[in-house]
């Protein structure tokens, strides 16, 4: 039998190589034992501190998606977020490693994700991937798995994105998330849905919004609490559709300035050729305005014509949520 404190060392560098070398609160993938690979519940083993607890303990800041009604427009937008595991190998030592992060079906049956979450450069290549589909309680009841290709069909390191294939099409069964490559203005309230610490599926909305000061480029800067494993998470606005890919924490709750990074969906759009026809074919054509953005022509026939938005004061609102907590 392994000493538990050897077991706790190994563990704790599988965690670090997982993680990569960005240091601590930027990539957001969470590392498991590899041996955990294929299950619905990943056991944390005592090294993640009391960040569990704080997931159960705070569900004013992590919303469980178990708890909406199956009809819920809410509960409908989440259908197509899952949870991406990988098994990763050390092409320098052999080591295997475990890490869990977010991912979203598209059309075509595709999975978005973060680059660092499927590596193709550095050390770490992804031995064996599969998206975890409608895990919304700890014992794993109801969900389902698919089969992901480790070697996605594009990527990009800068900006952190990787689209992979998916067998099994489960977007027959759980439908496929809706792009948009529209400009986001500071302040702009927003709504992520992610799988904190490979949890089951919750949303952050609560105070989840755009920082006011943005940099140049393509990263974004929000307000919205995540924690490891939230990484590859798609970020909604109050039309629905996506508009910025999650990566890197960064919040500090005694710093008001502090910020998590995500990447805008214009520029990722604005690099691939994939992505783009998918936000075309749906009626979302990138912003030219945008960091990093190539601007792309709708179709014209009523197959793909966009749909309407919600009214700004439907139930999938973000924004009246904020003013709400805000007092306003």
């Amino acid at each position: 039998m392994v000493p538990i404190r050897r077991r706790r060392a190994r563990l704790g560098a599988c965690l670090l190589l997982a993680l990569g070398a960005a240091g601590p609160a930027r990539a957001q993938s969470v590392g498991f034992d590899p041996a955990d690979y294929g299950r619905a519940q990943l056991p944390l083993r005592q090294t993640t501190g009391d960040a569990a607890a704080y997931v159960d303990q705070n569900k004013g800041a992590f919303e469980p998606i178990a708890e909406l009604d199956p009809k819920d427009g809410l509960a409908a937008l989440a259908r197509p977020i899952g949870r991406v595991d990988i098994v990763l190998r050390n092409t320098r030592s052999g080591q295997q490693v475990g890490a869990s992060c977010t991912g979203t079906l598209l059309p075509g049956d595709y999975v978005l994700t973060n680059h660092h979450c499927l590596p193709q450069s550095g050390e770490l290549t992804p031995v064996k991937a599969s998206i975890l589909m409608d895990y919304l309680t700890l014992d794993g009841k109801g969900s389902r798995r698919f089969e992901i290709d480790p070697k996605p069909v594009e990527h990009d390191a800068r900006l952190d994105y990787a689209l992979a294939r998916v067998a099994g099409n489960p977007t027959a069964v759980y439908g496929a998330a809706r792009l948009s490559g529209e400009a986001v203005p500071g302040n702009r309230s927003m709504l992520v849905i992610h799988h904190p610490l490979g949890r089951p599926k919750v949303m952050s909305r609560f105070r989840c919004f755009a920082l006011k000061d943005q940099a140049e480029g393509p990263d974004l800067r929000h307000r919205c609490d995540t924690l490891g494993g939230s990484s590859g998470s798609l970020m909604f606005d109050a039309s629905v559709a996506g508009i910025a890919l999650h990566k890197e924490g960064g919040l500090d709750p005694k710093d008001t300035t502090s910020f998590n990074n995500a990447t805008r969906l214009s520029a990722i759009l604005g690099r691939s050729p994939v992505l783009s026809r998918i936000a075309a074919a749906q009626g979302r054509p990138v912003a030219a305005t945008d960091p990093g953005a190539r601007p792309t022509t709708p179709p014209a026939t009523p197959s793909t014509a966009a749909q309407p938005a919600p009214a700004a004061d439907g139930p999938l609102d973000p924004a009246r949520m904020n003013a709400i907590l805000r007092g306003r």
